[in-house]
């Protein structure tokens, strides 16, 4: 080989770990195309419900809660409840690694005459199928469109 070829041989061999670099290190740089939606401050979020309970009655489960009390001026009030299931078959339910899928089942304003710390519980009632394995959890909202964190999870096959 001559050495002009020598030449060309070598800078085709640079540039192409050069064009191999730049597509394996581009990756690194790259986001999944994704945007989260974005985080309101940790005050103004309203308050995250603690109580959640269930009761059965034949195949309806009763959900009840209270309105957490709103504890500075300026955390909004509360306005409503998502209500959010996971429902898996028996054979899923043996999987202690295998992630629950939530799904919006509800959506529940608070009542009217309700305070934070109300006396009257807030409730959501839902017919369930038997042979599953349930999961329930609430989340607080503002008139905003501000969300809490999830309430403690209820969980139950029936």
């Amino acid at each position: 080989m001559t050495k002009a070829g020598r030449t060309k041989t070598i800078a085709l061999i640079v540039m192409v770990l050069a064009v191999i670099t730049g597509i394996s290190t581009s990756g690194l740089f790259a986001g999944c195309g994704k945007k989260a939606p974005p985080e309101p401050p940790i005050g103004n979020r309203p308050p995250k419900v603690k109580d959640l309970s269930f009761s059965m009655t034949g195949n309806t489960i009763k959900l009840s809660w209270m309105v957490p009390a709103v504890d500075s001026k300026k955390t909004p009030p509360v306005r409503g409840f998502m209500i959010y299931r996971s429902k898996q078959s028996s054979l899923e339910a043996d999987c202690p690694n295998c992630p629950l899928r939530f799904v919006e089942v509800g959506d529940v304003p608070v009542p009217a005459d309700a305070t934070g710390g109300a006396a009257a519980p807030v409730v959501f009632a839902q017919t369930i199928e038997s042979g599953y394995r349930y999961v329930y959890k609430v989340v607080a909202y503002t008139d905003e469109g501000l969300t809490g964190k999830d309430s403690n999870q209820v969980d139950f096959v029936y």
